[in-house]
């Protein structure tokens, strides 16, 4: 009967229809809301918090159902009939405070973790993100106006020496994780975020922009421009001029020239650059995407010879395509129409660095010098000078900083994360590696940055924690071989060969040289060189292998054949694989034992001897002890080679046990207790993997 008297009196207070007319009213205010938050480019809070407020409003709403009539009268409270039903009305108030208490408490935390959020990184004054404009027209061909358009804007502000610019590759990934506003501003660290779109109308263009300021996520400015096709560039520019003027309005109104001033030439561009990037964020060669990029890039140039990003961009496309030749003509004559513009300078460096030559460096570092927001040149630069006698000159610091600077600009690529994990780990600076891993360990989700963890974790030598996250990314793609290999190197690396052959059965040569079988990688790599001649780290290993076989000349043959001698003794050489064949040669040239070989040997020792690239870099000491064996400087090649143990790096294996030039230590004491070392490391990893993976709940 309580129950039937209750649910009475809520039909007779009509707190039924109410409620049904509350949901009503609610819905369909919320759906017009996105509706018009999404077209006026309004943030999202703002429908968000309208939500929010219909929740927390439905008791308030009902309570005065529950109390108040509407009449005839006009609004008077209604009578309560019995003693049951004012006993209604006190339960009815407890459930509601109850209910609307505890939905506060439910949306609390995820109020404070926006704050908490907002507060996490420092946000650079003067800064924004170009985000990539959307596609509102019907046809989906159009979307490389649209997304040409936020390309080209963010390079054009990009140029502005006051204005920090966040990278493409970011500003995507944050568009596709669909973050708001402030989740971006807190995320790129920046204080301002263009956002648009553009549809196609027939013979117009319907451009629509706004500034959004990202602490709070409303627009400071806001402008719909209607345009031609072939005005395009003014809308661009004008874009470019209020961004600027908001930003910095004390500031002199001077914006960067476009790519082109061609309508034709600009259209093409943004096509062709359409291809290029798709080519470019799949970081796969597609031919055919690449070759109609370069095909539209010559139309552009022929339709404005005077634009130099046009050929730059055209070379930078020949490039990526291997096609280096080709590059060399426009590349220079962007160079000679526009040497002030960043871009041109960082192709140029990438013509010189496929080329092998030292020039690289200067034009990374003039591209820098031109445009402290280009993320890609920063990235180049560092990777020039580590690999160049020029790092004598810096300290590990520095070059760190190149790398935190790209990244500081790019925070939502994975890539620079990498870059700086890796120059961390390889120059001995592992104890700041486990911020770069927490960092990666927040912003990423995927197979790719589990296993660029283990990668981390390997170089800090904790291998059994680089096996647990790599057996995560394998278990997020167990199709993927990439993850099987780190996996069977990572267990031959801790000397369980077995189970990297499981994992492995037909194991490629890397595998074969940690596993030292040199007879299995000569047979095999002596056809890989036949398929892939240009391939430096197959000749590497097949030279080593030779040399353990004292076959001296055909290591002779392998390496000297690629004009190594005279690509690192120039200071030409760019890669880590060239300077470690380069050691590999030195032996050869030394175990031949001719006096012209040994001469030539002494040559390569001793420029290495006083290149002065080596510094307190721990990972060298090998290659550095064996340098001065070669020269017969024993005392210190022992005591190098003992720095070793400082290493947390299980890779050396073979290369103590087997390189020529240990050979004459191998009863020296010190030469033992290294590889004594070398195999309790190993032991107390196998020791440790079990109870490792057992707490990361993986399994192999």
């Amino acid at each position: 009967m309580a129950d039937n008297s209750f649910f009475s009196e809520l039909r007779r207070r009509k707190v039924l229809q109410s409620a049904a007319i509350y949901g009503a009213v609610a819905w369909g205010v919320t759906e017009v809301l996105v509706t018009v938050v999404e077209q006026l480019f309004l943030p999202q809070w703002v429908a968000t918090l309208a939500v929010i407020g219909f929740v927390v409003g439905f008791p308030v709403a009902m309570f005065l159902a529950w109390t108040f009539d509407l009449t005839s009268e006009g609004i008077r409270r209604t009578d309560v009939t019995s003693r049951r039903g004012a006993a209604s009305i006190a339960v009815s108030m407890v459930l509601l405070v109850a209910g609307t208490a505890g939905l506060f408490f439910l949306i609390r935390p995820a109020l404070q973790d926006q704050e908490t959020g907002s507060r996490a990184v420092s946000i650079v004054p003067n800064s924004v993100a170009v985000m990539p404009f959307a596609n509102s027209g019907l046809d989906p061909n159009d979307s490389y106006l649209s997304e040409g358009l936020s390309d080209e804007l963010r390079d054009q502000l990009g140029r502005m020496e006051d204005i920090r610019i966040a990278a493409r590759s970011s500003s995507i990934a944050a568009r596709d994780q669909g973050l708001d506003a402030l989740a971006v501003s807190s995320k790129l660290g920046v204080a301002n975020l263009v956002e648009g779109s553009l549809r196609r109308q027939g013979n117009r263009l319907r451009v629509s922009v706004q500034l959004i300021e990202g602490a709070s996520g409303l627009a400071i400015w806001s402008e719909t421009f209607e345009r031609g096709p072939n005005e395009l560039l003014s809308v661009q520019q004008a874009i470019a001029e209020q961004v600027v003027q908001q930003i910095l309005p004390d500031a002199e109104l001077i914006v960067s020239e476009p790519a082109t001033r061609d309508a034709t030439a600009n259209e093409l561009m943004l096509l062709a650059r359409h291809y290029e990037q798709q080519v470019r964020d799949r970081q796969v060669v597609d031919v055919d995407k690449l070759r109609e990029a370069v095909r539209l890039y010559r139309e552009a140039t022929e339709a404005d010879p005077e634009s130099a990003l046009a050929h730059a961009r055209l070379a930078g496309a020949l490039i990526y395509l291997g096609d280096v030749d080709a590059a060399e003509a426009p590349v220079f004559r962007a160079l000679a129409l526009n040497p002030r513009l960043s871009e041109v300078h960082n192709t140029l460096g990438e013509f010189y660095w496929a080329r092998g030559l030292p020039e690289a460096r200067t034009a990374f570092a003039r591209a820098v010098e031109l445009n402290r927001n280009n993320a890609d040149a920063l990235g180049n630069y560092a990777n020039a000078v580590i690999l160049s006698i020029e790092i004598k000159n810096f300290e590990n610091d520095e070059v760190a900083g190149l790398y935190r600077r790209a990244l500081e600009l790019d925070p939502l690529s994975i890539s620079r994360h990498a870059a700086l994990g890796d120059f961390l780990g390889k120059f001995g600076l592992v104890e700041e590696l486990p911020p770069v891993i927490q960092k990666i360990e927040e912003l990423f989700v995927s197979a790719e940055s589990y296993r660029l963890i283990g990668h981390l974790y390997e170089m800090m030598g904790e291998i059994d924690k680089a096996i647990a996250w790599t057996l995560r990314a394998r278990d997020r793609e167990p199709e993927n071989p990439d993850h099987i290999d780190q996996l069977a190197e990572l267990y031959t690396i801790i000397g369980d060969s077995q189970t990297a052959l499981q994992l492995q059965p037909e194991p490629s040569v890397g595998l074969m040289f940690m596993m030292r079988r040199y007879s299995d990688l000569i047979d095999s790599a002596e056809f890989l060189m036949i398929e892939y001649p240009e391939d430096i780290q197959i000749r590497f290993l097949l030279a080593f292998a030779y040399n353990v076989e004292g076959q001296f000349e055909s290591a002779i043959h392998v390496l000297g054949a690629t004009g190594l001698l005279e690509a690192v003794t120039s200071d030409s050489a760019r890669s880590v694989a060239e300077i470690e064949a380069s050691f590999t040669l030195m032996n050869s040239l030394k175990g031949a034992g001719t006096p012209e070989t040994t001469e030539l040997a002494l040559t390569l020792a001793e420029w290495n001897d006083q290149a002065g690239w080596w510094g307190d870099i721990y990972w060298v000491s090998v290659h550095r002890a064996c340098v001065l064996a070669t020269l017969g400087r024993k005392e210190e090649a022992l005591k190098q080679l003992v720095q070793v143990k400082e290493s947390r790096f299980l890779h050396w294996g073979p290369l103590v046990r087997d390189s020529y030039c240990y050979r004459q230590y191998r009863e020296e004491p010190d030469y033992q207790d290294v590889l004594r070392f070398l195999e309790q490391r190993q032991a107390d990893q196998r020791e440790r993997l079990p109870a490792t993976l057992a707490e990361f709940g993986v399994e192999l």
